[in-house]
């Protein structure tokens, strides 16, 4: 996905709101300056949005450990208020009446649970729109493309996963990828990053018994950026399942030739122009191989 003009202050916002918290004065005056610097360099539309938010982080990675201490209550809570649910999602998409209904079910569950917000989070993310959907209050989000058939297609899927708690929603997707006979090789953050889900997340719900491979990732995945384990996985896949808006950035609109599979709420209004839908609006969402060699 290309930036627009909103991204270079949406991306500085993104960075400072989770840093600034255990910072002196002068340190957030410093991470202001430095992400700043890169995005006065770097910004173009030509760029890619997620190798771009990569090269912002990196000359604040130092700051990194400060931020860490104030995320790891924050996250045990969401991946307990998403466990608290998890049961009762498995059984909605379970009552799905075909293999195809109980996917999308799946794909929709997973998608709702991405409610991080693009500022830094005040909370623990609560998922009110899971618990809606699983008691019938709400519909499934949309879903745009035939997901079931890209899957039952697929042989080897590259799993990039988002936040903490959200995870666990995740968990019962992968689960119906491996009943379908896929290879799942699952990615997450290396610790520390922010909100976003880790081993540890990996290791809560049982997810390294589940995925064929769980690889780390220093920062927000891009193919070309990527070190060769990494690489190699995604080289191996056909099909990507990309959670939340910094993977989408990345990994949108980049010709492949694997199917990718976009699960997210829109958040912003480049956003709305990709996707097609107004902010707040959940999705899940096909982009084929063909349409993003264009």
């Amino acid at each position: 996905m290309k930036p627009c003009t909103d991204c270079g202050p949406c991306i500085l916002k993104w960075i400072y709101e989770r840093l600034a918290n255990p910072l002196t004065e002068a340190e957030r005056f410093t991470v202001l300056r430095k992400v700043m610097s890169v995005l006065s360099s770097d910004l173009e539309p030509s760029a890619n949005l997620g190798a771009l938010c990569n090269r912002c982080l990196e000359p604040v990675e130092e700051f990194f450990s400060a931020s860490a201490a104030g995320y790891q209550a924050f996250k045990v809570k969401c991946n307990q208020a998403a466990q608290e649910l998890l049961d009762q999602a498995r059984d909605f998409i379970e009552k799905g009446e075909t293999p195809s209904e109980r996917f999308v079910r799946a794909c929709g569950i997973a998608s709702v649970g991405n409610v991080a917000p693009i500022g830094a989070p005040s909370a623990p993310f609560e998922f009110s729109h899971v618990e809606e959907i699983i008691k019938g209050k709400a519909p499934l989000p949309s879903t745009v493309g035939d997901v079931y058939q890209a899957a039952l297609k697929a042989h080897h899927v590259f799993y990039v996963a988002d936040n903490a708690g959200e995870i666990g929603f995740d968990s019962l997707l992968i689960s119906l990828l491996k009943e379908l006979g896929l290879k799942v090789t699952l990615i997450v953050k290396e610790e520390p990053f922010f909100d976003d889900a880790t081993l540890k997340d990996v290791s809560f719900f049982g997810l390294d018994r589940v995925a064929d491979a769980v690889l780390s990732s220093k920062a927000i995945f891009v193919p070309e950026e990527a070190p060769p384990e990494l690489g190699d996985a995604f080289a191996k896949s056909d099909l990507v399942i990309s959670k939340g808006t910094g993977n989408c950035e990345a990994l949108w609109g980049l010709p492949t030739n694997k199917n990718k599979i976009f699960m997210l709420k829109v958040k912003c209004s480049p956003m709305v122009k990709e996707m097609g839908s107004p902010i707040g609006t959940f999705m899940v969402k096909l982009e084929t191989s063909s349409s993003s060699a264009r």
